[in-house]
């Protein structure tokens, strides 16, 4: 069964799926037929596979899982499960309806659907990757490259058999010329060919691509690993040409970025508005503990390395420094006994929510360092300004993972751009959730706050 019939009939049981599930949950849990306890349930039951047969295909959930792991095949279903719940829900609001509206229900149709979906996805793609493992459903793949890039494409291929790739034939750069591929795929039903060229040797692309558009076979380019060190590519059009933005992130587009924006600011508000009490009697111990003002501001860079005056509450004694910018360290004798309490639990750090309302920070990113960390750090930490590449965030994926405060060695900032870029790479809604939750619980205490 080829991909197309595969995705027909798995846009069918979807949407037969959100049927059975409100059938199901009405006999669990209404123990009469739809109609009977109100016409809103039978309407819906009928409404949500119209809703998932549109919704489904633009969030990404039938788009091939050869090469993909478990999380990306699940993640776009459970999305998009959520998406039509919440827009069965506005209709509902929208015809005055919601108050006959049997919650139960629906999170039990919610929870069935979501089960099963997930379940059937995660047996199905076991069930091909074992199939692929075991000789079936092959790709066919014609491999060209310099032996550096052959020897390390062999090598993941051989890695992941589940992916059900076969390395028919490798041909050098050198020997990679038009002719030498056509001879190559003659007979072998090939179904790809992988370009494995570092770009200064793309010289032959022109020919080669020239040479294959008379087959149908599907061609890949794979640039070298260094490229995808930083950040990921996307293709975007600019001025009508094709082009290639090589250091994109996962937030880059209209709509991760109107969402996360969305997010901070409400998240924000209603943190500034639960936590106002605290924020008075802070500003008033500060105010007590020592000569002052109560805020502390200081130039930071935010997104594209535009500078933005960070707020938090006053830690330290009022100093001048005498030669640059100088980290707090452990037993620091410019930190008040306030200021050490309010580092260890990172409540310094509170007034940077009205930075995220200002637009200038996000809950979550990469922590914004000073400015003169910054140009020390640009030429000893290999990618470092990729982090300004969204907005700094006031707790963050190193920040969760243990790279907290003080970074006294090179190494230890080295890791800490590792984890932000990491972040960058695979920003989700969810990893925003998870961040917060893990801050919450435990990521405001940390070690190496002084």
């Amino acid at each position: 069964m080829g991909h197309w019939a595969r995705e027909q009939l798995l846009r069918l049981f979807d949407a037969l799926l959100w049927l059975v599930g409100a059938y199901v949950a009405g006999s669990l849990w209404l123990g009469v037929p739809l109609e009977a306890k109100g016409w809103i349930h039978l309407m819906l039951a009928y409404v949500f596979p119209l809703i998932a047969f549109m919704i489904y295909p633009s969030m990404g959930c039938y788009r091939s899982w050869r090469s993909i792991d478990y999380l990306s095949v699940v993640k776009p279903v459970v999305l998009s499960i959520l998406v039509v719940g919440l827009s069965a829900l506005t209709i509902t609001f929208l015809m005055h309806e919601i108050g006959a509206l049997s919650r139960v229900w629906f999170m039990l149709t919610l929870s069935f659907v979501l089960g099963t979906a997930v379940s059937v996805r995660l047996v199905a793609v076991g069930i091909m990757r074992w199939l692929r493992r075991n000789g079936c459903d092959l790709r066919r793949i014609i491999l060209v490259g310099d032996a550096e890039r052959l020897a390390y494409m062999r090598q993941s291929v051989s890695e992941h058999p589940g992916f059900g790739f076969s390395i028919v034939s490798t041909l050098g750069y050198e020997d990679g010329a038009a002719a030498s591929i056509l001879d190559a795929m003659a007979g072998q039903n090939i179904d790809e060919v992988w370009m494995a060229l570092s770009p200064e040797k793309m010289e032959r692309m022109d020919s080669l691509l020239g040479a294959l558009s008379q087959s149908p076979v599907s061609v890949r380019w794979i640039p070298d690993i260094r490229w995808h060190a930083l950040l990921n590519s996307r293709e975007e059009n600019l001025m009508g040409h094709p082009s290639l933005l090589l250091n994109a992130t996962a937030i880059d587009g209209s709509q991760g970025r109107l969402l996360k924006s969305i997010f901070d600011r409400l998240f924000s508000l209603l943190v500034l508005l639960l936590l106002s009490p605290l924020l008075l009697l802070i500003a008033v111990l500060v105010k007590l503990s020592s000569p002052g003002p109560i805020i502390f501001h200081q130039a930071r860079q935010g997104i594209s390395g535009k500078p933005f005056q960070c707020l938090k509450f006053r830690t330290m004694v009022t100093h001048r420094e005498e030669s640059g910018l100088t980290q707090a360290t452990v037993n620091d004798s410019r930190v008040t006994p306030l200021g050490a309490f309010l580092r260890k639990t990172s409540l310094d750090e509170l007034p940077q929510f009205f930075n995220v309302l200002a637009g200038d920070m996000s809950v979550v990113g990469p922590r914004p360092h000073a400015i003169q960390h910054n140009e020390f750090y640009t030429k000893q930490v290999y990618g470092y300004m990729q982090r300004y590449r969204t907005k700094p965030g006031i707790t963050g994926w190193a920040q969760i993972n243990g790279y907290r405060g003080e970074t006294d060695t090179l190494q230890k900032m080295v890791k800490r751009v590792e984890y932000d870029i990491y972040y960058m790479k695979n920003w989700s809604f969810l990893l925003d959730l998870k961040i917060i939750f893990a801050t919450a619980f435990s990521g405001w205490m940390g070690r190496n706050a002084y």
